[in-house]
């Protein structure tokens, strides 16, 4: 029979509109968040180069570093080298046993801005970062403070102007944007596609009013609101939280800006293996509580809509439904979400990912549903 004679019967078309309600609720969720972050009009930078002199606030960078000799020697040498009027860059030595401190030293003679804060043996009982950086967060001497990881390289020597100078007397909180670099690999793709999507929403959702995390490899605070929600006192049993608790504490609407200017992009070598990968994402899901329930809501929305949207799709087959519909609706999705990657790509830097965008989203929907059973098995033992 052909398919434009098909009628459909009461169940099937109840279907066919659950199906374009959760397809709608998608691409409404795509513009409203995801658009924020697309079509956001890049600030104008200022041809005053005094003036903009004038208004950069002087800035700690603080580094926590566990083992990082071999980044140490190669990176750090381009956020001591940073093109900016006054800052300091300490680094924190998290009782490495390789040669870190060491490494250190000598550029400490080289580098007049680099503090180093040693950790010895044992203090540190806690697992993360967060106890390190808390002691580089106290020894610094200026009230502007930016996070990096050690394995990060800045985009240029000018890295740090363009971060620091969304910093105003209302903008307090700066979310920045780490990327990976290219490397080959399947785990290295899906890395980086799970790295574009978090990116995505937390930005996205910052820019419509709902800050609620960013990348603790690039961000940016005023010291005072780090000591008066108590630093990360109140959630040092958990591995992360630097970058969310820690955020969703500091962050309102008002006093938080996201930075989109390429050159204030930080990249890391994705050093994780992927056993590693899933190993932290576990421990994200322990944070996860700690978000407001409309954080949660919203979060929810790609991967409900998404679980549902093919829930609908494989039950419209089984009543034999013509396929030419259920593919037009797959094409739609699969179009639209393509469009909405390749434009966050161009945007923030990334190449690729988009091609693959709507296939690697299945994967993880899988991925996810293992995560939160093994993290509900973890809490058992």
């Amino acid at each position: 029979m052909n398919f434009l004679q098909y009628r459909p019967t009461t169940l099937v078309l109840v279907i066919v509109i659950c199906l374009a309600v959760v397809l709608a609720i998608q691409i409404i969720y795509y513009f409203c968040v995801y658009g924020k972050l697309i079509f956001n009009k890049k600030k104008k930078q200022t041809e005053d180069t005094g003036s903009q002199t004038e208004a950069l606030p002087p800035v700690s960078v603080v580094i926590a570093a566990k083992n990082e000799e071999y980044h140490l020697k190669d990176k750090l040498v381009f956020f001591l080298e940073q093109d900016y009027p006054e800052f300091e860059v300490i680094v924190v030595n998290d009782a490495s046993t390789d040669e870190c401190e060491y490494v250190l030293k000598a550029f400490s003679k080289l580098y007049p801005c680099l503090k180093v804060v040693n950790i010895v043996e044992n203090v540190n009982k806690f697992r993360g970062r967060k106890f390190p950086i808390s002691l580089g967060i106290k020894s610094a001497k200026y009230d502007h403070i930016v996070l990096a990881g050690a394995d990060c390289v800045p985009s240029g020597f000018e890295w740090l102007k363009n971060l620091a100078r969304n910093f105003s007397e209302k903008k307090e909180v700066v979310l920045g944007f780490c990327t990976y670099t290219k490397q080959k690999g399947l785990f290295k793709f899906l890395l980086q596609y799970d790295n574009l999507t978090t990116a995505m929403n937390y930005m996205g959702l910052a820019l419509s009013g709902h800050p609620y995390r960013g990348d603790g490899r690039n961000i940016a605070f005023k010291k005072d609101l780090f000591f008066k929600v108590g630093g990360f006192t109140k959630h040092y049993n958990l591995p992360l939280g630097e970058d969310d608790i820690f955020i969703r504490n500091v962050s309102t609407a008002s006093n938080t800006t996201v930075s989109l200017t390429p050159e204030s992009f930080l990249s890391s070598d994705a050093k994780h293996t992927y056993k590693e990968w899933k190993r932290q994402k576990i421990d994200r899901l322990s944070t996860y509580k700690y978000y407001k329930p409309s954080i949660k809501f919203l979060l929810s929305i790609p991967n409900i809509t998404t679980l549902l949207f093919y829930a609908f799709v494989i039950t419209l087959l089984l009543l034999s439904l013509p396929f030419e519909y259920v593919i037009l609706a797959i094409v739609i999705k699969f179009v639209l979400q393509i469009l909405i990657y390749f434009k966050s790509c161009k945007r923030l830097g990334i190449k690729r990912v988009f091609i693959f965008a709507p296939l690697i989203e299945l994967y993880f929907l899988l991925l996810n549903a293992e995560l939160r059973l093994l993290s509900l098995f973890r809490k058992k033992k």
